[in-house]
């Protein structure tokens, strides 16, 4: 099996180096006739170092129409070094036209070694893969089936105005960029902070939370509560689809390191909250007789602030030493073969 390539394991900027792909179409409703039905295509760019994603909406399949989008992505993200996409016809009628705006660009006199090197930063390539060749380029085009097929269950964007549609896409891909890449970064024992694609794009980590206990019934804004359930049925897709993607695929039979105490493991599960993705710390292993661990008990603990009640403060109070209020915990127990191994525990700091 061939090595990595080096735009997945050295370190990149954000987009730097970026595949592309077109999904849909969808039909909405124009923004001022609302009897008006248009026919819109979603435009996903993915990240190939932070899995991070980027969507825009294009009313055509031309290439005016992607080169459009293109200049929105840019003016957002910046410009990519490098790009991979498949061989559609929007994208093989823009590759000529981007890249002798990127020569020019490139050729223009520069006047100071800070302009110079700019300009060697933006050394542009679209690197095209054959027709019907899927597993070219595969984590990118695993990542950017997973959002298609989660995008899908939008249901064609009936009923939303084509402004109403891109905002939906939009939520829908910071939910996408909420999840967890790594768990490198740890306050407590009792509480887990991760690094998600978001951490990388804004420094931050994106407001959490379940918006579907907001009661938007008190609201005149129907368009707004049409919007959330739209979202809330890509996050219903999402976490079913992005789960199983971080998953260790193995080509060779060979032994793999244990499931151990301590490890800090992700958990695939489909009643999580939109937008909570689900970590915990492995306190005990149950291995069977050949000494592999089949299944383990695990503490999980909530991503996101939970309510206590006066009982509960109560219990907290009375068993903690100190009294301070700790975050309740539960106990699940789950086959290692739904887990994603996040931080070793030989690899924490002590």
């Amino acid at each position: 099996m061939e090595d990595l390539p080096t735009e997945r394991t050295e370190p990149a900027c954000p987009f730097e180096f970026t595949t592309v792909d077109l999904f849909g179409p969808y039909h909405v409703k124009d923004d001022v006739k609302k009897r008006t039905t248009l026919k819109v295509w979603g435009v996903v760019f993915c990240c190939m170092a932070s899995r991070a994603i980027h969507t825009e909406l294009v009313s055509t399949v031309s290439t005016e129409g992607f080169l459009i989008a293109y200049q929105r992505f840019t003016a957002i993200r910046g410009h990519p070094k490098k790009i991979w996409s498949d061989p559609g016809t929007n994208f093989i009628g823009a590759k000529p036209i981007l890249e002798e705006l990127y020569r020019f660009l490139n050729g223009q006199n520069k006047v100071s070694l800070e302009e110079t090197a700019a300009g060697n930063g933006t050394e542009w390539m679209w690197k095209i893969h054959p027709a019907d060749s899927p597993h070219r380029n595969g984590a990118a085009e695993a990542a950017v089936k997973t959002v298609k097929r989660a995008l899908q269950s939008l249901g064609g964007g009936a009923g939303l105005s084509c402004s109403e549609f891109q905002t939906t896409l939009s939520i829908a891909a910071n939910l996408a960029n909420e999840h967890p890449i790594d768990a490198r970064v740890q306050s407590r024992e009792d509480f887990i902070r991760y690094v998600t694609p978001n951490t990388l794009l804004l420094g931050r980590g994106s407001q959490s939370g379940d918006f579907r206990t907001f009661d938007f019934s008190s609201y005149p804004y129907k368009r707004l509560r049409a919007m959330q359930e739209e979202v809330a049925k890509f996050w219903r897709s999402w976490s079913q689809l992005a789960g199983p993607n971080l998953f260790v695929r193995n080509t060779w039979h060979t032994s793999q390191r244990n499931v151990t105490v301590g490890d800090i493991v992700g958990l695939c599960d489909q009643n999580a909250l939109r937008g909570q993705f689900k970590l915990g710390r492995v306190i005990n292993t149950n291995p069977d007789s050949k000494g592999i661990v089949r299944d383990v008990n695990i503490r999980i603990f909530p991503s996101y602030p939970v309510p206590v009640t006066r009982a509960q403060q109560k219990t907290l109070n009375l068993t903690s030493k100190r009294g301070s209020e700790k975050i309740p915990a539960t106990i699940l127990h789950r086959d290692v073969r739904r887990l994603v191994v996040l931080l070793p525990a030989e690899e924490q700091k002590e």
